[in-house]
């Protein structure tokens, strides 16, 4: 069983043939199937924006409800994984990813849903960057491919999760919401199960020195990585928050279909990473990166200004290809970097991500508004941020992996 999943999921074990090591299986296993999880539950609410009512602002209100608490949750679960390891820590972050759809299955009332998503932001950040960090930890001197392939995974979740829920809608005339949202949680519930059969160990190093803990903060080239992961995180999530609304009010494609835009979205950033992860993986970082963002900026700006679907559905798939790496490579430059405190260091990175999510969704969902911009003019002014982003990678300095 190990050997078969050895060459599914690891050819060549990622090109250059270097045996797989015992014991590391099943972590990997549990880790790229929790990301793919979570990439699922990340796109359940956006696909059903338009069902959870409310104004836009309101649903901008609640897309910042589920990450309000992910940075923070981020910062303590990588502080905490350097001192007592990650297994414990994967349990209740999966735990708390489950809960909120669990939950808000019973709750018909919008505010009542609001207060319950907020734990979403709590297992998002722990399990995103604990599974994340403990790929780093054990895969030394492949991060940027493992990050890549894990990424992959949560594109393979992120663009399956709008298909099969617009599959649903369409093979179960008068699916009830509550109905999806159990699935989901239950779904989630297989992945803390197999958290508790990881053996116990603490995979990375373990310190208590907290100089340690914050070196990327101190840093000059860990607060570029900081500042590049987020203005890359305001443009992703802020289409992937809004597109298949857009895709319904402005591109007028029934609302079944619409979460299929979404699909295309991330399976181009899946594309992309699975690419870059078996064959690029010894294009310089920084080369990569700049050449990810360029190709961004062209499709993501050609996205939000046509208005046929089937060409705005093109540009989405291509936008999402030019993006796929660029997540994946800055994640994997700061493992490398800060090989003492992996737990800390994408803890922190993925709170820096995270941090943009509870900022951009209420300011999409307030100018968007007919009275403001509206939705394509606001999707469209994401570009500043992906053009923001190339300048700071491009005044990175050269630092081999």
């Amino acid at each position: 069983m190990e050997s078969l999943f050895v060459v599914r999921v690891f050819p060549s074990y990622i090109i250059d043939s270097t045996p797989l090591k015992p014991g590391i299986v099943m972590p990997t296993f549990l880790c790229l199937y929790s990301i793919f999880l979570l990439a699922v539950n990340n796109q359940v609410f956006p696909s059903v924006l338009t069902q959870i009512g409310g104004s836009a602002a309101q649903q901008g209100l609640f897309l910042t409800a589920l990450f309000l608490l992910l940075p923070l949750a981020s910062v303590f679960a990588g502080l905490l994984a350097d001192r007592i390891g990650k297994k414990t820590l994967l349990i209740i972050g999966t735990f708390f990813l489950a809960f909120p759809f669990a939950a808000s299955a019973f709750l018909e009332n919008y505010w009542l849903r609001l207060m319950v998503v907020l734990s979403f932001g709590i297992g998002l950040g722990v399990v995103e960057g604990q599974a994340s960090a403990l790929l780093t930890d054990v895969h030394p001197g492949k991060e940027r491919s493992m990050m890549n392939l894990s990424q992959f995974f949560f594109c393979t979740g992120a663009a399956g999760g709008p298909f099969f829920i617009s599959l649903a809608y369409k093979l179960i005339p008068g699916l009830e919401l509550s109905s999806l949202l159990l699935a989901v949680a239950l779904f989630t519930f297989t992945a803390m199960m197999g958290f508790f059969f990881l053996k116990d160990g603490q995979y990375g190093m373990v310190t208590d020195d907290p100089r340690r803990h914050t070196v990327i903060l101190r840093d000059r080239h860990g607060r570029l990585l900081l500042l590049a992961i987020f203005f890359y995180v305001v443009p992703e999530m802020g289409t992937a928050g809004w597109l298949a609304k857009y895709t319904e009010t402005a591109l007028h494609v029934q609302r079944a279909l619409a979460p299929l835009s979404l699909t295309l979205f991330w399976s181009g950033l899946g594309s992309s990473r699975m690419l870059v992860g078996l064959f690029f993986h010894r294009m310089h970082d920084r080369r990569l990166l700049i050449i990810s963002l360029g190709m961004s900026l062209i499709f993501q700006t050609a996205a939000f200004l046509v208005r046929t679907p089937a060409l705005a559905f093109l540009f989405f798939f291509l936008f999402g290809f030019g993006m796929g790496t660029i997540w994946p490579t800055l994640v994997s430059m700061a493992g490398s970097a800060y090989r003492e405190s992996t737990g800390s260091a994408v803890g922190f990175m993925l709170a820096a991500g995270a941090a943009a999510v509870p900022l951009i969704h209420p300011l999409i969902g307030l100018l968007s508004q007919e009275e403001f911009l509206g939705l394509r003019a606001t999707l469209l002014c994401l570009t500043s941020f992906t053009a923001l982003n190339l300048s700071i990678v491009s005044a990175m300095r050269k630092r081999e992996r």
